[in-house]
């Protein structure tokens, strides 16, 4: 039996959503495979690591979809990717020219996705369960056309990146559309914009190509009752304003490696909930154990003032993390997550 005043994960993410500070700070275990496995085969299953269990749970569009190997994939527009540097690259990308009569009509949610959300809904009912979509925009057209031609494109062949963000942008909708009558609490739409200092491209750039066709998307969701997230790697200062303007609820990563999340909370806190905020390129792979805690314990003093932030490492921790660090993070986490700074 729940005790009065308690809140099930679910609460717990809506009120740090609505800015107020619930009584523990929702979070999630955010961890790469190879770090995952450590820890089965230390401490067994999931439900029995010294730590709560999740409060989010994501369930994420997937990129790999045929011709999967250890070398590369491809993804269901065709586009390849090749394997390397622990990460994945695109490789020959399909448009030679621009010419959007080539871009395939896709039914972008997978009927096993839409299983999977109705089946992880059964297991966890008081879970935030949200779907997150990769590559929606600017990725996508990367992918299409190669990245140092989708730059040039956007101040060559305008006409076309109009057109065919507009094709991906339908896709999306009818999407949305089928996400909608799921038991989902939100949506997240990925495409980064940042590098480690500053935008990969102008914010002039954002406001004609992408801030209205993201616009149109998040006012749908959000007229559904749904939460909206938006995820962007890298610096992303300059478009702060502007997700606020189209209705972002909850920003990820928010990495401290390329924004200075002491500003952004001050300035932002009141209108974005943040995802994130803890690095993972610095003393938490490399420090000691101590160092790393100290990190996390002045990231999340800092962002969970006022409530408007969701605990968890901006990126998966990387397989190159010490396990005695590792160890360490989660009993921190464990700890802060109570606000014991």
């Amino acid at each position: 039996m729940r005790k009065s005043g308690d809140m099930n994960s679910k609460e717990l993410v809506l009120n740090a959503v609505a800015h107020k500070e619930p009584k523990v700070i929702p979070y999630t275990l955010y961890l790469s495979k190879y770090i995952y496995a450590k820890l089965e085969n230390l401490w067994g299953l999931r439900t029995n690591w010294p730590c709560p269990q999740d409060d989010t749970i994501r369930i994420l569009w997937d990129v790999e979809c045929s011709d999967v190997s250890s070398e590369g994939f491809k993804d269901m527009f065709g586009c390849e990717w090749k394997r390397e540097h622990g990460g994945c690259t695109f490789v020959n990308p399909p448009f030679s020219e621009p010419d959007v009569a080539k871009t395939p009509k896709l039914s972008l949610l997978p009927d096993s996705d839409i299983e999977l959300i109705k089946q992880t809904r059964s297991l966890y009912p008081d879970k935030f369960i949200f779907y997150q979509f990769t590559m929606t925009f600017g990725e996508r057209l990367w992918a299409l056309r190669g990245m140092q031609q989708a730059m040039m494109d956007y101040v060559l062949e305008p006409e076309f990146v109009h057109k065919e963000l507009d094709i991906l942008m339908e896709m999306h909708l009818i999407a949305i559309d089928r996400l909608l009558s799921l038991p989902i609490d939100g949506i997240t739409i990925g495409d980064d914009f940042g590098s480690q200092k500053g935008l990969m491209m102008s914010r002039q750039v954002f406001l004609e190509f992408f801030k209205p066709r993201y616009q149109i998307m998040y006012e749908k969701i959000r007229r559904a009752g749904l939460i909206v997230g938006h995820h962007s790697c890298g610096d992303n200062s300059e478009l702060m304003k502007d997700f606020i303007d189209i209705g972002v609820d909850i920003f990820h990563p928010l990495q401290p490696e390329a924004m200075d999340i002491k500003r952004i909370k001050k300035e932002y806190g009141k209108y974005l909930t943040f995802r994130g905020g803890i690095g993972t390129q610095g003393v938490i792979i490399s420090g000691t154990p101590q160092q790393a805690c100290n990190e996390i314990r002045e990231a999340v003093r800092i962002l969970s003032k006022g409530g408007g932030y969701l605990l968890e490492t901006a990126k998966p921790l990387p397989e190159e993390t010490p396990m005695e660090n590792v160890i360490a993070i989660i009993e921190e986490i464990t700890r802060v997550r109570n606000y014991e700074f």
